[in-house]
């Protein structure tokens, strides 16, 4: 870009040649690459990740704790270094890419602009979690009998800074139902497993409680890596779970979080019930945005990546991905659960009502389809099941959204590599 000695002063001049001179440093002194092939889709508002190999110099600059940024040609992406179960990864969000194209980036130290940077802030037993300075969410992880079973995110913002959750029972709105107070906002349960009911406030529930915990945030990304124990009421364990949330630093008219979830049956077989009661995501949508509303009251729509359109074409109904969208304030935003291909229950089920439950549930066959079908799924001891989900918070209904494309950035995303 050209600029005029008439248009800034000297310090100016001076500030703008010490980043130019900056920039020329950064680029002499590359501490990797990372290859990236866009594949047959075009690529926008798209995370990558790439784990760092063990023999990589990458490795050393990662765990220095300096800011990282991508730079290819004259773009330039914020780096976040992100722990995982298997040592560190790095990830930034890449734009503008064509369909076959591919890209080299040099990884350098330095600090990218970032028009939506992720914090967080702990508190007790909760993180606050802002995403270009604006709130985004908060994840709360405590437990009370009879009240909070399992961790949650709440609230969760969209667009516009529009909550797209309930705040029942976690805080009271004008205009909410007090239905279902076991619906809070963003988490992950099921109502049978082993016999132990996580989904509902009976009297003998089930807790998943959060054991072990870590996290980091960067203006990139920010994630969360959790032990949880899913426990009877008496705090027998019945499975153990390893979770990692990240969080990504993109614009609001497209947040995401993704929830990385590891079944691990230690402690013996575990069996997850035929029961439409649950969600290995599950969301109760903002009262504004329930497909079903008082008479002359504009609702949401549900739609499906199979074409269904309505509760009654998508309930129960397998699909890649399902959304809910609505009104939210003076405008319309979604929310969408996005289903791996590599998840040994792909495709996923919902169970969505137009009331504003919104969860995923593969196991609910006998309810979903008919009595003569059992959905129930056992984890044998000693084995795992590794599960990967997309929530996708976005402006608009599922097509203004561009949900479809989105899904494809998350289920056939682009080719990564460490160079």
């Amino acid at each position: 870009m050209f600029v005029s000695k008439k248009t800034i002063g000297c310090a100016a001049m001076w500030t703008l040649a010490a980043l130019l001179m900056a920039c020329a440093a950064f680029a002499f002194d590359p501490k990797g690459e990372i290859f990236v092939y866009s594949g047959a889709k075009a690529r926008d508002n798209c995370p990558v990740t790439v784990a760092i190999p063990g023999d990589s110099p990458l490795l050393e600059a990662a765990k220095s704790g300096q800011p990282l940024q991508a730079v290819c040609g004259d773009q330039s992406a914020p780096v976040a270094v992100l722990p995982a179960s298997n040592g560190l990864e790095l990830g930034f969000v890449v734009n503008g890419m064509k369909a076959w194209e591919t890209r080299i980036y040099q990884i350098v130290a330095g600090e990218a602009y970032a028009a939506d940077p992720v914090a967080f802030k702990e508190g007790k037993e909760k993180i606050e979690i802002t995403i270009g300075g604006k709130p985004f969410t908060t994840y709360d992880w405590s437990t009370v009998e009879g009240k909070k079973m399992w961790p949650i995110f709440y609230p969760l913002f969209g667009p516009d800074g529009q909550r797209m959750t309930r705040g029942f029972p976690m805080e009271k709105f004008e205009g909410e139902r007090e239905d279902h107070p076991h619906h809070q906002s963003l988490w992950v349960s099921h109502g049978d497993i082993n016999g132990v009911n996580f989904w509902n406030m009976t009297a003998d529930h089930g807790y998943t409680k959060q054991k072990g915990f870590s996290y980091k945030a960067s203006p990139a990304a920010g994630r969360l890596c959790s032990h949880m124990d899913w426990t009877d009421h008496e705090g027998v364990i019945v499975f153990e779970e390893e979770r990692i949330v990240t969080i990504w630093g993109t614009p609001e008219s497209g947040r995401m979080i993704d929830f990385d979830m590891t079944f691990k049956a230690n402690e013996g077989d575990v069996k997850f019930g035929d029961t439409k009661e649950g969600g290995l995501i599950a969301l109760r949508v903002a009262a504004t945005m329930r497909e079903k509303q008082d008479e002359g009251v504009p609702g949401g729509t549900i739609t499906n990546s199979a074409g269904g359109v309505g509760s009654g074409e998508c309930w129960g109904k397998p699909a890649p991905w399902c959304d809910y969208s609505g009104p939210v304030g003076d405008l319309t935003a979604g929310l969408t659960i996005m289903d791996s291909p590599a998840n040994p229950l792909y495709p996923m089920r919902y169970h969505v009502r137009d009331y504003g439950l919104f969860g995923a549930n593969p196991f609910g066959l006998s309810y979903f389809i008919d009595k003569t079908k059992d959905g129930s799924r056992v984890l044998k001891k000693g084995e795992s099941w590794h599960m990967r989900f997309r929530v996708y918070i976005h402006a608009g209904d599922a097509k203004a959204g561009r949900v479809a494309e989105a899904y494809e950035n998350f289920a056939d995303a682009p080719l990564v590599k460490v160079q």
